[in-house]
C-alpha cells in the first residue's frame, strides 16, 4: 500500500504547545500506560521499545473520516507559520477522551471538548519547507484542516522533497517484488532514482526497522534519521544486473560526515579497510574527521559486494598508476 502524506495544520499557540509537549518532547509510556486499552498497550509496548511516544491529537469531528484514512507508513507534515518545520511517521491510534485530557487538557472547557482522536507517530524530523512550495508542486491551496493527500498528490511530494518519505512499511517487500519494480522502470533513462519498492527493500534489510543503528564506516550508533543507506557504486552507473543485485549494493551510512565524504571521494574502502583519498586536498576539519575513521574495519565488505567498492576506488581515483617518465 502507497505512503500518503497527511497535512496537520500547527500555526495556532495552543497547537505549538502540544507539539512541543508531546512530539517535540516525547510521553513516557509509564505515565499514560494505565489509560490505554490492553491490545494498544502491547502493540505500543512493542513500536517504541525505548518507552518514549510521540502523540498528537484531533478535536474535531470534521477530521475523523481523514484520521480514520490513516495507514500506517503514512507521513505527517506539521505546518508552523506557513513552513514544514516537523514531519513524522503514523503507527497507531485511539480514541481516548482520558488520554487527551491527560495530555492537552480541555481544547475548549465551554464545551468540554478535547482532543480525542488520537494518532502516534515515529521517527520525528525536522525541516524547513515553505508550504507553499508543497502546495505548488501538487496544484492545491489547502492550508486549513487536518488533510490527507490523494495517492497523486503525494507521490508527487515525495519526488520533490524525497526527505518528507519515511521509509516505513508496516509488511515486508519481498526481494522479488523489489526487483520486479526495478524491472518495470521505464528503459529511457528516466528513472534516475531507486524506486519505491527498491528503496523499501533496502531500508528494511539494511536497518530492520530499528530506531537506530550504526554506522559502518565511523561504526558509531546514530538514530535511523541521521543515517542513510547509501549505495556502493552510484546507482546511475550500475548496469541491469548490478541494480538487481540490491541486497548487496547498498550499506549504512551517517549524515554527520561519512556519508557525503564517501559520496565525494574523501575516503573509501580497500579490502575492507578504511582509506583516505592519495591527493585530494582536505581543509583542516574534512582531515581531521577523515583520520579519525581511517583504518577501521568495515564489516559489510565481502566477496559479494567488494566488486562494488572497487569501482567506487577507481572511479574517484584512490589507484592511480605510475607516470610513464618519457621526456
Amino acid at each position: 500500500m502507497t505512503a500518503r502524506v497527511i497535512y496537520q495544520p500547527c500555526s495556532d499557540k495552543i497547537a505549538r504547545k502540544n507539539l512541543q509537549t508531546t512530539i517535540l518532547n516525547p510521553v513516557r509510556f509509564s505515565d499514560v500506560q494505565d489509560l490505554l486499552d490492553p491490545e494498544l498497550r502491547s502493540e505500543l509496548r512493542l513500536a517504541y521499545p525505548d518507552g518514549k511516544l510521540t502523540i498528537w491529537g484531533l478535536a474535531s469531528p470534521k477530521t475523523r473520516n481523514a484520521w480514520l484514512a490513516m495507514n500506517p507508513g503514512d507521513t505527517i507534515i506539521f505546518n508552523t507559520n506557513t513552513v514544514i518545520t516537523v514531519s513524522a511517521c503514523f503507527t497507531h491510534r485511539t480514541h481516548n477522551r482520558d488520554l487527551a485530557l491527560k495530555l492537552w487538557g480541555w481544547a475548549d472547557a465551554s464545551t468540554e471538548s478535547t482532543w480525542e482522536n488520537i494518532y502516534f507517530v515515529t521517527d520525528v524530523r525536522h525541516h524547513a519547507i515553505r508550504f507553499k512550495a508543497i502546495q505548488a508542486c501538487i496544484g492545491s491551496a489547502h492550508d486549513r484542516s487536518f488533510y490527507r493527500y490523494d495517492e497523486a498528490q503525494s507521490a508527487a511530494i515525495f519526488n520533490h522533497f524525497p526527505h518528507l518519505d519515511h521509509d516505513f512499511t508496516p509488511t515486508e517487500v519481498t526481494l522479488e517484488e523489489a526487483r520486479q519494480d526495478i524491472k518495470n522502470q521505464p528503459t529511457d533513462g528516466t528513472a534516475s532514482q531507486s524506486t519505491r519498492l527498491e528503496h523499501r527493500y533496502i531500508v528494511r534489510h539494511l536497518f530492520r526497522n530499528k530506531p537506530t543503528s550504526h554506522c559502518c564506516i565511523c561504526l558509531n550508533e546514530y538514530p535511523r534519521h541521521l543515517l542513510v543507506a547509501a549505495h556502493i557504486k552510484k546507482r546511475s552507473a550500475c548496469s541491469s544486473q548490478e541494480k538487481l543485485d540490491i541486497e548487496n549494493i547498498a550499506i549504512p551510512m551517517c549524515r554527520l560526515g561519512c556519508d557525503p565524504l564517501f559520496e565525494h571521494g574523501y575516503l573509501s574502502v580497500r579490502d575492507g579497510i578504511v582509506v583516505k583519498h592519495p591527493s585530494r586536498e582536505m581543509t583542516q576539519a574534512t582531515a581531521n574527521y577523515v583520520e579519525t575513521v581511517l583504518g577501521k574495519k568495515v564489516a559489510e565488505w565481502g566477496r559479494k559486494n567488494r566488486k562494488y567498492f572497487a569501482w567506487h576506488l577507481d572511479a574517484h581515483g584512490f589507484e592511480p598508476g605510475e607516470l610513464a617518465g618519457l621526456i
